[in-house]
């Protein structure tokens, strides 16, 4: 036994040498190695110490790579597959980045690598051999957190580093490589607790991350890995994974998918759902995205609690009176789909006897917005219909805007997972949105009219169907006859459609695909005058066919379009509803100018200009009194002043309002329109997103002025402008002049077409908000135009302040006498 123990003690002693020894070798090798490093080796001979050294780096043996080797060698060995992957150990990667942040000198040399480290192998890489938990922080904290990407926009901020890799031009591009690597730790069986801890950093790089996350794992190929990761979360985790899921992908491709389908792929999420999360999901105000979450609660063991839930906030009368319409909408659809899929349950008969429903119901009656009326007749009705009951009401037309909220249920079917994903077909990228730059003016004006590349005039007859119309825009551009088939159908389309609106259904029927192939249609001929002709098309195809609307706003809403096909958009639909409300067409400054200037003006502006134009006019018309006002302050009273009659304000030129537009104005233009920006939740189309959301808001307050006096739904109208102007101002700075601007106009044209009494007592709030933030900025503002605009949006709030009080003070006096 002692001879036996002896012998494990020499083995043991034997082995400890052997591997100090081994060890000492290695050292003593690295570290000659590194002095060669440090003296211009060869290139072969750099190659072979690379190698040797691929493994297990040393700090020393990096740092003379970085010092020495690079800078030295650096354009015949960038390339080198040995070199990246040596710098694909944490060792090395942490250096390279603690290199490229200290030495602003050289950072392009250190970036150059550095974009080579980062490619499909480095996540792999990194965690091979089973790392510890310090390294796995570590390895999270340098490449899913984020470090690697700041590094590299500080240092190309200061160095003007030019970058070639797309994972670090932009945090989409960043998003979507480490969405990438994750696909590789999960394919290669990495510890799923290594991958839960690198997803978690992944899904915080905001909501452009959660979408660009969801691209590439939402298919077929890859949802398993989410799910297995999604299941094993704790219940905090899987409600904010689950709000970024739907309130920002789901919600976009919920509207042109099988729902079904969607529920099949989703309802493992039933249980996640609470109060908050379906709170989030009606502030979308998408209806696709409810009637999907409203199946895959039929699974939650919590549904009959929840849709009480939503029923108590439904009824509240502070949400009644002061949440935007648009979210009240969806709140009610939401409810309209969860009591639809308990057809005849004690949950659904009870609510006609249940007395907070009843107050409610009684509470939305008594108000006096038509919109909240509407909403609780169409609930109670809805409810009726469930049970079997008659109709306690019967829409009248200014009130049946809800109507379409009673839509059928999707059927429920259970699918195997991949004929799911064979329904959904989905593409495998989204494409942004284009920015359009405004073109070159700057050629010669005097050749305009001799243009040698437009093909041969032939004679084309003119389109007398609306079909044809369509035929005549969609004509291939190969063919001999495009140029004078499209010409003829831009200037002919909008004489055809008054034309033949007023008898039959053919504008009706054609006017949804006539308006999109005429929202997509381009300038391939280089027409001067294309954006006006188009513009006055797209026009007339809506004054002909108004409900063509909603159509047009869900394209607004879901099309990959141009800025500029945008405002064009906003601007036909002003320009329509102005056409229907009888406002006369006024010619624009531009038409001063000789015809070549015009054309040109018109090829620059686009759509623009038309809103621009109005709001300036509406903008002189409203400050002519506060103007007037001042002028005689100045003067004194009884002073006869002579005004030249060409100085004078110009009668307003109107024509008799389209039959019903005091109901349409609303229900067809402003509120559809106000939708989609909840529907959208935001607007970022980067550096020209001002100038989108101005133009957005300047047409709702333009909508707005069409709609005084005659609209029966203007005070919901006020109301929410008024909260949505004080949701921007609390978000922007005073930098996007085109959105303070148009919030301005907008609130001066709420004040000229509003009682003030109904103002002060309905919406003190946003006023005295909106006055504080004028009075804080204005000094600040550096537009002359905006000044002055504000200055008299300013003066007009002060006088609607002293008015009121002044009111106020009679009613007191009168009730003491």
């Amino acid at each position: 036994m002692v001879g036996d123990k002896n012998d494990e003690i020499f083995v043991i002693i034997f082995f400890s040498r052997k591997f100090f020894k081994s060890l000492l070798v290695y050292v003593t090798s690295m570290e000659k190695d590194i002095t060669e490093l440090k003296n211009c080796p060869s290139i072969e001979r750099v190659h072979e110490i690379l190698v040797a050294n691929v493994e297990t780096p040393s700090f020393p043996y990096i740092t003379a790579l970085l010092e020495f080797t690079i800078p030295q060698l650096f354009d015949s060995i960038r390339d080198s597959k040995i070199l990246i992957q040596t710098f694909q150990t944490l060792i090395g990667l942490g250096n390279l980045l603690n290199r490229i942040s200290t030495r602003q000198e050289q950072s392009e040399l250190y970036i150059s690598i550095l974009e080579r480290v980062f490619d499909e192998g480095l996540a792999l890489n990194l965690v091979k051999g089973n790392p510890s938990p310090v390294e796995i922080r570590e390895i999270n904290k340098l490449v899913f957190k984020g470090k690697a990407l700041a590094v590299v926009n500080e240092a190309t901020t200061l160095s003007s580093v030019e970058i070639t890799s797309e994972c670090f031009k932009s945090t989409g591009g960043y998003v979507e490589y480490l969405s990438n690597s994750l696909l590789k730790l999960y394919s290669s069986n990495t510890r799923s607790d290594i991958i839960e801890e690198f997803l978690h950093s992944t899904l915080k790089f905001g909501d452009a991350s959660v979408i660009k996350f969801y691209e590439i794992f939402f298919r077929e190929s890859s949802w398993d890995y989410f799910v297995q990761s999604f299941q094993s979360m704790k219940k905090f985790q899987k409600k904010d994974y689950l709000k970024g899921l739907f309130n920002n992908y789901i919600v976009r491709i919920a509207p042109n998918s099988n729902l079904n389908a969607l529920f099949n792929l989703l309802s493992f999420t039933s249980d996640v759902f609470d109060e908050m999360v379906i709170e989030s999901i009606i502030q979308t105000a998408n209806k696709s995205l409810t009637q999907v979450v409203a199946m895959i609660l039929t699974k939650s063991d919590d549904y009959d609690f929840l849709v009480n839930k939503l029923i108590t906030k439904w009824t509240n009368s502070t949400v009644i009176k002061n949440e935007p319409i648009s979210i009240q909408e969806s709140r009610t659809f939401m409810i309209m789909q969860l009591i639809s899929r308990r057809k005849g349950s004690a949950l659904t008969k009870d609510l006609l006897t249940n007395k907070q429903f009843l107050n409610a119901i009684n509470n939305r009656l008594s108000s006096f917005s038509n919109n909240i009326k509407a909403l609780g007749v169409v609930l109670v009705d809805y409810v009726c219909e469930l049970n079997g009951e008659k109709k306690i009401f019967s829409l009248a037309p200014e009130v049946d805007t809800y109507s379409l909220l009673m839509v059928p249920n999707v059927d429920i079917t259970e699918l195997p997972a991949h004929d799911c994903w064979e329904a959904l077909k989905l593409k495998e990228t989204t494409s942004p949105i284009k920015i359009e730059s405004k073109q070159d003016v700057s050629q010669d004006l005097d050749d305009d009219d001799d243009d040698d590349s437009l093909p041969p005039q032939t004679d084309v007859a003119d389109p007398i169907y609306v079909k044809q119309l369509i035929e005549y825009f969609s004509v291939d551009t190969s063919n001999q006859n495009a140029y004078e088939m499209r010409r003829k159908a831009l200037l002919k389309g909008p004489t055809l459609l008054h034309q033949k609106y007023r008898y039959g259904t053919e504008v009706h029927f054609y006017s949804e695909e006539l308006l999109a192939l005429l929202i997509g249609l381009d300038n391939h001929f280089d027409d001067k005058d294309f954006n006006e002709l188009k513009l006055n098309n797209m026009v007339a195809v809506i004054v002909t066919n108004p409900s063509i609307t909603t159509f047009m706003f869900n394209l607004l809403l879901t099309g990959d379009y141009s800025l500029q096909q945008r405002v064009l958009i906003l601007s036909a639909t002003l320009m329509a509803a102005r056409q229907l409300r009888g406002f006369s067409p006024t010619n624009f400054p531009s038409q001063t100018l000789p015809e070549p200037l015009h054309r040109k003006y018109l090829e620059l502006e686009g759509g623009s200009k038309y809103i621009d134009f109005i709001e300036n006019e509406v903008q002189k018309e409203l400050l002519a009194d506060a103007s007037a006002e001042a002028q005689d302050q100045l003067l004194g009273s009884g002073k006869v002043v002579r005004v030249s009659s060409r100085l004078k304000r110009p009668a307003k030129s109107t024509e008799t309002p389209t039959a019903g537009f005091y109901t349409i104005i609303g229900k067809l233009f402003y509120f559809p329109l106000l939708n989609v920006w909840y529907e959208a939740g935001t607007i970022d189309i980067g550096h020209y997103s001002p100038v989108y959301i101005g133009h957005y808001i300047k047409t709702l307050a333009l909508l707005i002025h069409c709609a005084y006096p005659s609209s029966i739904q203007l005070n919901d109208m006020v109301k929410e402008f008024l909260i949505l102007s004080c949701n921007i101002l609390r978000k922007i700075s005073l930098e996007a002049t085109p959105v303070v601007e148009s919030i301005v106009t907008g609130v001066l044209i709420v004040c000229e077409v509003s009682n003030p009494e109904f103002l002060v007592t309905n919406h003190n709030d946003e006023i005295v908000f909106i006055q504080n933030w004028l009075s804080v900025s204005w000094e600040l503002l550096v537009d002359d135009k905006l000044k002055s605009v504000a200055a008299g949006l300013l003066l007009r709030l002060q006088k609607l302040e002293s008015s009121l009080e002044r009111t106020i003070m009679d009613q007191s006096n009168s009730i003491i006498t």
